[in-house]
């Protein structure tokens, strides 16, 4: 005969399914919500709903910011998220990379990687501190041909291997985009290689086009350009030099 549960074990596993209800809600298409939308959402009371954010929030989960307080995944969901695809130790070499980067040009940044079936999907994004700006979410997904961050991977498969469209990503190395997934944004990308040679993944910044024009632009393609070049090198990859 089963024991029956206890009280207490029946309120733990409460709290754990409602918490995972909590994050349930968290999707491409709203990576940030407030605490009404959560409610709405979970139907939870907001003392209860306040809680779990705590708890959450202090495991690096989530994270919450401005005022009225919104929250979004935290480095803990993509550490997560990561493993599962078994991508932890590419994002444990492109962290402080893109630490670097997301100082240099204080734009969003992000961190991207393909799946089989030809779609890529965002396993870290820092967002911008800027008043203006875009971000796309962890757990994003889109299909490889669309945007600069699956572009710049697309660019290294057998698939655009004679397709004249991807010549400037081989190139120069870099894909910009402006206004293709959302208008008035600008996104640069650069792929990752692994040791062997072929792409990992991409890295990638967006922001706002009156931000990321002319010159800073121009800049902004330099950092991008050298952070994909540290990240490969940091997976094995023997990066050409210029003479090469």
């Amino acid at each position: 005969m089963r024991p029956a549960r206890s009280d207490n074990e029946t309120k733990t596993i409460r709290s754990i399914e409602r918490a995972v209800d909590v994050l349930a809600c968290f999707d491409h298409e709203a990576p940030e919500l407030s605490v009404t939308d959560l409610q709405k959402r979970t139907g939870l009371s907001r003392p209860t709903l306040y809680r779990i954010l705590a708890t959450l929030e202090g495991k690096g989960v989530i994270r919450s910011f401005g005022d009225p307080q919104r929250f979004v995944l935290g480095h803990e969901a993509s550490r997560l998220a990561a493993s599962w695809i078994g991508q932890d130790e590419f994002l444990r070499a492109a962290g402080p990379v893109l630490h670097r980067l997301w100082e240099e040009t204080d734009e969003t940044v992000a961190l991207f990687v393909a799946t089989d079936d030809g779609q890529k999907i965002c396993i870290e994004e820092l967002q911008s501190r800027q008043a203006l700006t875009f971000k796309r979410g962890i757990g994003f997904s889109e299909t490889l041909s669309v945007g600069a961050s699956g572009k710049a991977m697309l660019a290294y498969t057998d698939a655009a291997a004679n397709d004249p469209e991807f010549d400037d990503v081989r190139r120069t190395g870099v894909r910009v985009s402006r206004g293709e997934i959302i208008e008035g944004a600008v996104a640069i990308a650069a792929p990752v290689f692994n040791r062997d040679g072929s792409v990992k993944g991409s890295v990638c910044i967006f922001g706002p086009e009156v931000r990321l024009s002319d010159g800073r632009r121009d800049s902004c393609i330099a950092y991008v350009r050298e952070a994909s070049r540290e990240i490969s090198s940091a997976l094995g990859y023997v990066v050409p030099t210029a003479a090469e």
